[in-house]
C-alpha cells in the first residue's frame, strides 16, 4: 500500500511538472536564502564565540603566596562540585636551566597536582622527574625533549618528555612541571578551575572562594573570566535573535507561496479528485497522496538548494555553517512545505465527488 501510494505520488509529481518545478524552486530558494543569510550569521557567530573562548571564558584562577596556607586539600574539596570540568593546582615556582648549557635561559618549574593533559599522577620511578611543554623544551634547549635541568641550589630534575598544555593554561607557558601526588599535603601558589560552561563562572567563583579553607586571604587574589562570559552571552544572544527572526520571516513567506501553489494545483485537478472519491478513495488517501507528492518535490528542492548553496559558499570562500545547521534547514524547509500543503490537501479531500464530477 505504501509503495503503491509512493509510486502514485511520484507519477502525479511528474504529470504535474509545472507545479512540481515551482515547488522545487521555492523550497530550493528557501534553503538558499536561509543558508546565505542566517547560515552566514551562524558561521560568523561561531567564529566570534570561538575567538572569545580562546581568551578563556571558563577559567577561575586563584593566586596565593606560599605563606597563605593554601594546600592540595582544596583539590579534594572541589572534586564533588558540579559544573567544574577540571581543577589543577601548582606549587611554588622555581627557576631551572639546562645543566648542559652554562648560563643558559631559565624556565620556571612547578609541582603540578590534579588534571593537566593526561598527567594526573606522579611519574613512576623518581620524585625528581619532570615534563616540559614544547615551548619550555625549546627555551631550555632540550632538542630531543629529554635532558637534565638544575636550579640555583643545584637540585636537578630529569625531563623525560613533553606535555601538551591545555588551552586554558596557555598563560603559564613556558611550563616545566613535576607531576606530584595530591594525597600528600603540599602548598599551592596557584589554583586553576575550569568551568563546564561560561555561564557558571560567577556561581563557581563564590563556591571556590568558600572552599579555599581557613587561609590568610590577604595574599590571595581571584581572577575570573566573568566579563568575557558576559560578552560571550551578549554576542550569542544578539546574533541568535537576529538569525531566528530572519528564518521565521523566510519560512512564513515560503509557506504562503507553497500553499498558494498547491491550492492552484488542487483547483485544476478537482475532477481527478472527484473521480477518485467516486471510486471509493477515502479522504485520508487524498490527503496522504497530496502530502506525499509535496514531500517528494520539496525534498528534491531542499537537497538541490542546500548543495548548490554550499558549493557557492565554498567557491566564494565564505564562512560555512555547520553540517548540522544545513541538515536542520533542509529538514525545516520540507516540514514547512508539508504544513503549508495540509490545508489545500484537506480542502481537496472534503470536496463532494458528485458536485466535482458535474463541473465541466
Amino acid at each position: 500500500m505504501i509503495r503503491a501510494l509512493f509510486r502514485e505520488a511520484v507519477a502525479a509529481a511528474r504529470g504535474q511538472s509545472v507545479s512540481s518545478v515551482i515547488t522545487i524552486v521555492m523550497v530550493a530558494g528557501m534553503c538558499l536564502t536561509v543558508l546565505v543569510t542566517t547560515g552566514r550569521t551562524a558561521a560568523a557567530e561561531a567564529a566570534a564565540l570561538e575567538a572569545v573562548d580562546d581568551a578563556g571564558t571558563r577559567t577561575i584562577v586563584v593566586r596565593a603566596s606560599d605563606r597563605t596556607g593554601l594546600t592540595t586539600d582544596v583539590l579534594y574539596r572541589l572534586e564533588p562540585v558540579s559544573g567544574i570540568s577540571s581543577v589543577t593546582g601548582f606549587g611554588p615556582i622555581t627557576d631551572y636551566r639546562n645543566v648542559a648549557i652554562d648560563g643558559g635561559p631559565k624556565v620556571g618549574g612547578r609541582a603540578v597536582y590534579g588534571q593537566l593533559d593526561d598527567v594526573v599522577t606522579p611519574v613512576s620511578g623518581s620524585d625528581r622527574v619532570a615534563m616540559a611543554s614544547p615551548d619550555a623544551g625549546r627555551a631550555l634547549g632540550l632538542v630531543d625533549k629529554t635532558g637534565t635541568v638544575v636550579d640555583a641550589d643545584g637540585r636537578q630534575l630529569t625531563v623525560v618528555g613533553d606535555i601538551r598544555v591545555p588551552d586554558h593554561l596557555r598563560f603559564l607557558e613556558p611550563l616545566l612541571v613535576q607531576p606530584s601526588d595530591a594525597e600528600v599535603e603540599a602548598p599551592l601558589t596557584m589554583l586553576v578551575v575550569l568551568a563546564e560552561d561560561p555561564g557558571q563562572v560567577d556561581a563557581l567563583t563564590d563556591v571556590v572562594s568558600g572552599l579555599l579553607g581557613d587561609i590568610d586571604r590577604s595574599d590571595v587574589t581571584m581572577e575570573t573570566s566573568a566579563a568575557l562570559a558576559d560578552i560571550r552571552a551578549a554576542v550569542a544572544g544578539t546574533l541568535g535573535d537576529h538569525g531566528h527572526a530572519t528564518v521565521l520571516g523566510i519560512l512564513a513567506v515560503s509557506a504562503a507561496l507553497v500553499g498558494v501553489n498547491l491550492l492552484g494545483l488542487v483547483t485544476m485537478r478537482r475532477k481527478d479528485f472527484g473521480r477518485r472519491r467516486a471510486l471509493g478513495a477515502r479522504r485520508s488517501l487524498i490527503v496522504a497522496l497530496l502530502l506525499l507528492q509535496v514531500g517528494v518535490t520539496s525534498t528534491v528542492g531542499a537537497a538541490l538548494g542546500s548543495c548548490l548553496t554550499m558549493l557557492g559558499l565554498v567557491v566564494t570562500s565564505t564562512p560555512l555553517p555547520d553540517t548540522s545547521f544545513v541538515v536542520a534547514v533542509a529538514t525545516l524547509a520540507v516540514l514547512t512545505a508539508l504544513i503549508a500543503a495540509l490545508p489545500p490537501a484537506v480542502l481537496a479531500a472534503r470536496r463532494d465527488p458528485l458536485r466535482e464530477l458535474r463541473v465541466p
